[in-house]
């Protein structure tokens, strides 16, 4: 439609805007019931697209499945910048996604929500699980609108990550280097709960051995192999290309929920580094995101990295600290912990929008980079 219509998306706001007037009114004209909710608001003309939408849904036949007049209304909030309204019919929405296409779309919108929130880190974690969801299934246009998406967020949050996914998990019953990271999780390998969380960074790094995973990482090892978080650490940092970059354990499933804050510390708090601190004030020392030339510079000055605690990089670098009300640090080492992240995303799933995307059946994963 936006070819024919004289409208087409903005790359930077990911809002719609009008190039042709005359034509999207020319267009209106002729559009179906569902169509003209789109083109309404496309012209501005959002109160009448309401009204439209609320008749619309009141009708046994749209009631029937409300799907796209749900997702279109909660679009229509959105460009008003009514956040909640948008959360609430997209959430409605969500039931009624029950093929792979509309739970594409659904994420997508979901992602351009949070974006409009001013979350560029969760926007990107629904950009990315859409696009993986289209990828080999969806028409071309739709792939690269979310790749567009997804590289407008990229590019405004100037950061790469590192994702220390090294552990055996021996008491989740791992016992190989890296087997932690396969951890299930909801039905997906716990490393990947984190890759997801940090979909906002340009290129992801994840330090332990080569698995199929999400989003495609690159991948390194340390020198020995477990040799410890700073080794790993010092062994992903050549990877590293952008300003800033994320600093992650690979078993912080709920991690995303706090990487905004964490790189404002950074960015708008011009400190070296954000750093979590839980309820109890304990500091969770891989769930941070530095400036990089601060943390490369904290690397060089600990000398040999072998197996120097990860603490050993803060001693000189300015914290800006984030308390974690959100238990957004909450890691996963023993099988009641396992139980009890599993227990915290299904309670947040059932019938509505899943609080962490990954809560969704398997999806089909290319091979790592």
């Amino acid at each position: 439609m936006e070819q024919s219509s004289g409208w087409a998306i903005d790359p930077d706001t990911l809002n719609p805007i009008v190039l042709d007037r005359d034509r999207v009114a020319a267009t209106l004209a002729e559009a179906g019931p569902v169509d003209r909710l789109l083109l309404l608001g496309v012209l501005g003309r959002i109160d009448e697209a309401l009204e439209e939408a609320a008749r619309l849904l009141a009708d046994p036949a749209v009631a029937a499945d409300p799907w796209q007049v749900l997702l279109l209304t909660g679009d229509l909030h959105r460009w008003r910048y009514d956040v909640e309204l948008a959360e609430h019919y997209q959430t409605r929405a969500w039931p009624h996604a029950l093929t792979r296409n509309r739970q594409a779309t659904t994420l997508e919108q979901v992602g351009r929500r949070w974006h409009d929130y001013g979350d560029r880190h969760r926007a990107a974690m629904h950009f990315e699980l859409a696009l993986t969801m289209r990828r080999g299934f969806a028409d071309p246009a739709s792939i690269a609108g979310t790749e567009q998406a997804l590289a407008t967020v990229r590019g405004k949050l100037g950061l790469d990550a590192i994702v220390l996914a090294g552990g055996r998990g021996v008491r989740l019953g791992g016992q190989e280097l890296g087997a932690k990271a396969l951890i299930p999780l909801v039905g997906w390998p716990l490393a990947d709960h984190v890759l997801l969380a940090a979909s906002g960074a340009s290129t992801r790094i994840q330090v332990g051995p080569r698995r199929i995973a999400l989003g495609s990482p690159v991948f390194c090892t340390e020198r020995p192999s477990g040799a410890g978080p700073v080794a790993a650490i010092a062994a992903a940092l050549p990877l590293v290309t952008r300003p800033v970059v994320a600093v992650l354990a690979g078993d912080l499933p709920f991690i995303g929920g706090a990487l905004d804050q964490l790189s404002q510390c950074v960015t708008v708090g011009s400190r070296d580094v954000g750093l979590l601190v839980d309820t109890t004030g304990r500091s969770n020392y891989l769930a941070a995101v530095w400036r990089t030339e601060a943390l490369r510079a904290a690397v060089a000055a600990v000398g040999p990295p072998v197996g120097l605690p990860v603490r050993a990089l803060y001693e000189r670098a300015d914290i800006g600290h984030v308390p974690d009300f959100d238990a957004c640090s909450a890691d996963v080492d023993t099988p009641d912990d396992r139980s009890a992240a599993e227990q915290r995303i299904s309670s947040r799933s059932p019938g509505r929008l899943p609080a962490w995307p990954l809560a969704w059946p398997r999806l089909e994963l290319h091979a790592p980079s």
